[in-house]
């Protein structure tokens, strides 16, 4: 169904390249609601949900600087910490200052992490995959790659 009509718009999308954007947008606030419905009931925003998944599978034995998780999760710093802060609350991250230096904060993901992770990638990667479903690989290689050609022209 083109978007137009999905929106109920009541006049035509002016330029394609607009149409593409406005398809992009929306189908990211769509699977954006999907993992909330997804991850809310095991008690994850999809922020932490992202964070676990850093420290798991972007970090050196499950453990990483501050900044550097920030960088990977493209929030500024302030988010971060309240992240972080409300994630060592609950049990599922520790913070320690660096040995070497100790301005710089590092995570680490604990076995109550590490334990919801796995319940969450579960019912993520399911649903992620039934999403995708309809796709060849190549198109889902196609899709990337046009996703990609739009961030290199920002």
């Amino acid at each position: 169904m083109p978007l137009q009509d999905e929106l109920h718009f009541l006049t035509p999308i002016e330029g394609k390249s607009h149409e593409a954007v406005l398809n992009m947008l929306y189908t990211g606030k769509l699977l954006e609601k999907e993992a909330y419905r997804i991850l809310r009931p095991l008690g994850l925003t999809d922020s932490q949900f992202n964070m676990l998944m850093l420290l798991k599978y972007q970090s050196e034995n499950q453990e990483s600087d501050q900044t550097r998780l920030g960088d990977m999760l493209l929030v500024n710093r302030s988010n971060v910490t309240g992240l972080i802060d409300r994630m060592e609350q609950a049990g599922w991250v520790e913070r320690t200052a660096d040995a070497k230096d100790r301005r710089v904060n590092r995570v680490r993901l604990t076995k109550a992490g590490a334990e919801l992770l796995e319940k969450a990638e579960k019912v993520y990667l399911e649903r992620i995959d039934a999403i995708m479903n309809d796709f060849s690989e190549n198109e889902i290689n196609r899709l990337c790659r046009a996703l990609e050609k739009v961030r290199r022209s920002m």
